[in-house]
C-alpha cells in the first residue's frame, strides 16, 4: 500500500524532498505551504496527492490538514514550524511526525542553550563565549574579549533566518561597534539575551547527521556560501549555494576532522536522549576547522537550505524508507547510501536580496535545456505566471544543481545553464565551487 507523506513548508528544501519522494512508486506526496511553489505542486500532482496553500508555521493548520488527509507520516524540516511546536501537536494527536519536538529543537532556536550543552558534553570543541543580558554584563564581556585579544561574533539568542549574526571586522569594525550592536539586539527583545563568541579563524563547513534519536548516520560534509556577493563579500544570507565532495569529507578535511565531528554529534544526541528530549530527523552541525582542530559553531535541528538540495541529489537509497526508519528507530549505515559524486547547488536571487525587492520580477526557464544538460531545478520563492514565473519580492527564487565526478565541473555546468536557460533580472554567485575558489580552500593553512 502506498504511504502518504506530508511535507511542511514551501521552499527549495521542501521541493528537493518532493523530488526525491516522487521517484518512489510507494509514496503519495501531500504538502502544506505558504505559497504555490510550482515544483512541489508538480510532484504532488504526479503522485496523485493533495496540497493546500496555508500557514505551514501554525501547528493547528498542519494538524487539521494531516487529519483530513489521514497521512501516514509528516516530515517537518523547516526552522519556524519546528520552533513553533508543530511536531509536538502532531505527536499529541497520534500522528507520526519526523522532526524534533519544540524542546529538542531548542538546540537550534536558542543559541545560548546549544553552546551551553556543548560546553557540558564537548568542552574541548567549544569556543570561548560569554552570555550578556544587560549593559553591565556586556561591558564585562567586552573587556574579557579585549584582554584575550579576540575578535567577536555577536549572535542573537533566537532565530534570524541566517541574517542576524554579525562578525568583527567584516560587519562590526571594532569592539565599540560590537557593543553597540549587542545593545541594539538587547533592546529589541527584552526577554532574550545575546551571545558573544570568539571569532574562529579557519574554514566553516556543515555536516548533517540523520538520527532516529539514538543511531546516527552522517551525510556528506557540505561547504556553504552564506555571503551575498562574489569572494564572500556583502550581507549574510540564507545561503547562496553549496557543494559536497565525491567522498564524505571535504577536500580540506582530514579523517580525524570527520571523526571529531561525528563524536560531537553522537554526544549531543546521547545527551538529548539522556535528558528525555524527543529528537528524530536531522541534527545539522556547523563547524570550523581551525589551527587547533575542530571547533563548534552552531546546531540546526533540520536539513539546511541549500545543503538539503545537495544531500538529496546524492542520496542513492529511498527517501521514503529513510523517513520510515527515522520513525521506527531502525536507522543504520546499511540502509542509507550516497552516490560517490560531487554536488553543487547555486541559488538565483533578485538583485536586492537579502533585502526585499520593491516589486515582483518576471522570469522564464528553458526546462528542456536544463533536462538535456542534466541540471536539477529547485523552485523556492516564486509562483507560476502563465508559462513563465514571478518572484515573491523576498528570499531566494530558484536554485540549479548538478552532480559530477568533479566539483568544479559541476559548478561550470550550472553557470553555463544559467546563462542559457534563465531569462530575467536574477543574480547569482558564479564563484561558488569554481576552480579558483576550491584552490583557495585547499591551500588554506590551518596547521
Amino acid at each position: 500500500m502506498k504511504k502518504k507523506i506530508l511535507l511542511v513548508g514551501g521552499g527549495g528544501r521542501e521541493h528537493s524532498f518532493a523530488q526525491k519522494l516522487v521517484e518512489d512508486a510507494d509514496a503519495t506526496i501531500y504538502a502544506i505551504m505558504g505559497h504555490a511553489n510550482p515544483g512541489i505542486i508538480d510532484c504532488v500532482t504526479a503522485s496523485q496527492g493533495v496540497y493546500i496553500i496555508d500557514d505551514a508555521n501554525q501547528p493547528d493548520r498542519v494538524l487539521s490538514f494531516a487529519k483530513q488527509q489521514q497521512v501516514d507520516y509528516v516530515f517537518v524540516s523547516a526552522d519556524t514550524p519546528l520552533a513553533n511546536g508543530v511536531v509536538d501537536v502532531l505527536l499529541s494527536n497520534n500522528i507520526k511526525a519526523i522532526g524534533g519536538n519544540q524542546a529538542a529543537t531548542r538546540i537550534e532556536w536558542d543559541k545560548i542553550y546549544s553552546i551551553e550543552m556543548m560546553q557540558k558534553v564537548c568542552p574541548e570543541y567549544t569556543p570561548f563565549y560569554r552570555v550578556v543580558a544587560d549593559e553591565k554584563t556586556l561591558a564585562q564581556a567586552i573587556d574579557e574579549f579585549k584582554q584575550k585579544q579576540m575578535q567577536i561574533v555577536v549572535k542573537p539568542q533566537g532565530l534570524t533566518g541566517g541574517k542576524g549574526v554579525k562578525v568583527m571586522p567584516e560587519h562590526l569594525s571594532d569592539y565599540q561597534h560590537a557593543s553597540n550592536y549587542a545593545l541594539e539586539l538587547l533592546s529589541q527583545k527584552n526577554d532574550e539575551k545575546v551571545l558573544l563568541v570568539e571569532k574562529l579563524e579557519g574554514l566553516e563547513f556543515t555536516i548533517m547527521g540523520l538520527t532516529d534519536g539514538k543511531n546516527l548516520v552522517m551525510c556528506p560534509a557540505s561547504y556553504d556560501y552564506p555571503f551575498r556577493l562574489q569572494n564572500d563579500y556583502g550581507a549574510g544570507t540564507g545561503g547562496m549555494g553549496c557543494f559536497t565532495n565525491t567522498e564524505h569529507k571535504l577536500p580540506f578535511m582530514r579523517e580525524q576532522d570527520w571523526n571529531d565531528c561525528q563524536t560531537i554529534m553522537q554526544r549531543i544526541i546521547d545527551q538529548m536522549r539522556k535528558e528525555g528530549l524527543l529528537f528524530n530527523g536531522v541534527l545539522n552541525g556547523g563547524f570550523f576547522l581551525t589551527p587547533k582542530g575542530i571547533r563548534f559553531m552552531e546546531f540546526n535541528g533540520r536539513f539546511g537550505d541549500p545543503e538539503a538540495l545537495n544531500i538529496l541529489s546524492v542520496l542513492k537509497s529511498s527517501f521514503l524508507k529513510l523517513i520510515e526508519d527515522l520513525w521506527h528507530q531502525r536507522l543504520s549505515t546499511k540502509s542509507v547510501e550516497f552516490l560517490d559524486k560531487a554536488s553543487v547547488v547555486k541559488y538565483l536571487v533578485a538583485k536586492e536580496y537579502p533585502q526585499s525587492s520593491p516589486e515582483a520580477l518576471d522570469f522564464s526557464i528553458d526546462k528542456a535545456l536544463l533536462e538535456k544538460e542534466n541540471i536539477r531545478l529547485f523552485y523556492s520563492s516564486c509562483i507560476r505566471k502563465g508559462e513563465d514565473y514571478q518572484t515573491l519580492k523576498s528570499s531566494r527564487v530558484i536554485a540549479l544543481g548538478a552532480i559530477s565526478d568533479s566539483i568544479s565541473e559541476a559548478s561550470e555546468r550550472i553557470n553555463k545553464a544559467i546563462s542559457q536557460a534563465i531569462k530575467g533580472n536574477l543574480d547569482y554567485r558564479q564563484d561558488i565551487a569554481s576552480k579558483e575558489n576550491l584552490k583557495k580552500l585547499q591551500n588554506f593553512n590551518v596547521n
